[in-house]
């Protein structure tokens, strides 16, 4: 009796994350509509700036701050502000022969891009506040019309809005890289969507995300959060601002091209990820009772769901798990639920692969997935042994 009730408490917390990512593919299936045309105008009278944090960047940020002034409405370099964060090289002189409003911050004891958002934020206070602060990596491009989505979305609905952010697709890509840009899509475009068209807020995925001021002024970003911005988002929603999701603009960025670079990138978003579920995910759904606001807890269901590659290992391992206590116990019931589960998350899986993921992968490199997931385990394993907790910058190539 006693295993078989563990048998089930096992396989319906397993089942959640599966029928959370699969309902909200299915959504994403059910109600795909063609993007619509951006418009060309910012709302009048609507005051805007674009806030980079950069950390010894000078190999890329010409290059992201060059093509960003080109899409820039209104054309005016000064209005991006970017914080050279504890930089050693020439990132702010760079930066600076371009047009862009420059801040120089130095504080080794504080590192990571929350700090250096909290630092620029408080510049502009001081200077006199835009009506929406746009934030952008320094590695990221977008185009005008996206922008000007993203900040008349804003300025309409007074909520914090994210852009679809996605990784370039190469022809020559690694299998892995292929297969993370799926992954990717995933995350930061279906979930978005879906979780959007039903009404819930969205998580925020750290560059072409904008903010109306007012909603800035009741978050702290002063802190070494791995994923801060997951973190802006929970307290933007518990703080009244649910996010949106402005499915019609499009940012870039690319995989770093070193595999050890690639590595230490998700294994901080990894840990971040992670470390956010165990401490904001109780919070958000006791928020949700206190404040009977169901939106809250459909968000903290969201969030809680591992990283895809994790959730497929714990699925299997536990299936593995319940067949050998089932086999003890003659009791399949808990067998039945959880495999079920786990077909219908594969099934929604193919469904979003055939719809949206066929540039990314080939049917045949589909057959790569199973060792895509056991080459991350070492990520998951070292979360346990080794866990990163302080924020590491992203080796790139320029």
């Amino acid at each position: 009796m006693i295993l078989d009730i563990l048998a089930l408490s096992i396989a319906l917390l397993i089942s959640i994350p599966l029928w959370v990512v699969g309902t909200e593919c299915l959504i994403a299936i059910l109600l795909d509509t063609k993007s619509k045309p951006c418009p060309e105008t910012l709302q009048p009278s609507i005051s805007y700036k674009i806030l980079i944090p950069a950390h010894n960047e000078s190999k890329i940020i010409g290059l992201t701050l060059s093509r960003l002034i080109a899409e820039l409405p209104g054309k005016n370099p000064a209005d991006i502000v970017l914080v050279a964060d504890n930089c050693t090289d020439t990132t702010a002189e760079i930066a600076r022969n371009l047009g862009a409003t420059v801040l120089e911050r130095n504080d080794l004891s504080n590192r990571g891009k929350g700090y250096a958002l909290d630092f620029g934020i408080k510049h502009l206070e001081s200077k006199g506040r835009p009506d929406i602060l746009v934030i952008m990596d320094a590695d990221c491009e977008t185009t005008k019309a996206a922008l000007i989505n993203l900040i008349n979305t804003v300025a309409l609905l007074h909520l914090p809005a994210q852009m679809t952010y996605l990784m370039h697709t190469i022809e020559n890509a690694s299998i892995k890289q292929k297969i993370s840009g799926f992954a990717w899509l995933l995350k930061n475009k279906i979930r978005l969507s879906a979780m959007n068209k039903m009404g819930f807020p969205v998580t925020l995925t750290g560059t072409g995300m904008a903010f109306p001021w007012d909603a800035l002024k009741t978050v702290n970003l002063g802190h070494g959060n791995l994923v801060e911005d997951m973190q802006l988002g929970i307290d933007c929603a518990i703080n009244g601002y649910p996010p949106v999701f402005c499915s019609e603009a499009y940012v870039y960025s690319d995989f770093p091209e070193q595999s050890a670079a690639e590595l230490s990138q998700r294994t901080r978003w990894e840990h971040g990820h992670l470390q956010t579920i165990f401490q904001q995910v109780p919070k958000l759904i006791k928020e949700s009772f206190i404040r009977k606001n169901w939106r809250l807890f459909v968000l903290a269901l969201d969030i809680g769901v591992p990283p895809l590659s994790l959730t497929v290992m714990i699925s299997l391992s536990g299936l593995l798990t319940i067949a050998l206590l089932a086999f003890i116990t003659d009791a399949t019931t808990a067998f039945v639920i959880l495999l079920s589960s786990f077909i219908y998350f594969a099934v929604m899986l193919a469904g979003i692969w055939r719809t949206h993921g066929q540039h990314y992968l080939s049917a045949k490199e589909l057959a790569a997935i199973p060792l895509y997931v056991v080459s991350k385990l070492s990520i998951y394993l070292t979360y346990l042994s080794k866990r990163q907790k302080e924020w590491v910058r992203t080796d790139r190539n320029s």
